[in-house]
């Protein structure tokens, strides 16, 4: 199974720090969308970043559950974080393959620190669901585990797998 490639041109992002998307920016509500789908996942507390500028929303898991490599977050327990809106990007710390499919199907581009992609701002719905994919898969990726998450309880698709699912659509290197 092949994950969808990004249609059109890539947005323009910064090449200094802080790494930035300046073109092609979220629109507000699908940047709203992604931080409830980050604030949905057990065990994850939005917080300021330990990494980005002020105004960063970042996902902070909580040790109870960060069973993941060192590999697997920016700082501490921060396995990824939303940009402030005027940029709507999303920093995350993904597993090789994934990241690597991820940039070469146009969703982002590598940055810092290794290991870790700017995936650009969804322009519609269909790419919310697919940079859903990703806060998944790299949420799984710090849980430590690509088959289960913890206990979803009654979170909506947050137990969907690296291997199948809404995942699969981007996460079929896994």
């Amino acid at each position: 199974m092949t994950s969808p490639k990004r249609s059109g041109h890539p947005p323009l992002v910064s090449t200094d720090l802080p790494v930035e998307q300046l073109t092609q920016s979220a629109p507000v509500p699908l940047q709203e969308r992604l931080r409830t789908a980050f604030a949905a996942l057990p065990g994850v507390q939005l917080g300021p970043s330990f990494v980005c500028v002020p105004g960063t929303r970042a996902g902070h898991l909580a040790p109870t559950v960060a069973h993941g490599p060192v590999e697997a977050f920016l700082a501490g327990t921060e396995f990824g974080h939303l940009h402030p809106p005027y940029d709507g990007s999303v920093h995350l710390m993904l597993p090789g393959p994934v990241a690597r499919r991820a940039v070469a199907d146009g969703w982002g581009e590598p940055a810092q620190p290794p290991g870790s992609v700017l995936v650009y701002g969804p322009r519609d719905d269909e790419e919310a669901e697919t940079v859903r994919a990703l806060v998944l898969a790299s949420y799984r990726f710090a849980c430590g585990d690509g088959a289960t998450a913890p206990d979803c309880g009654d979170t909506p698709d947050c137990a969907a797998t690296p291997d199948g699912g809404d995942a699969a659509r981007i996460v079929s290197a896994v």
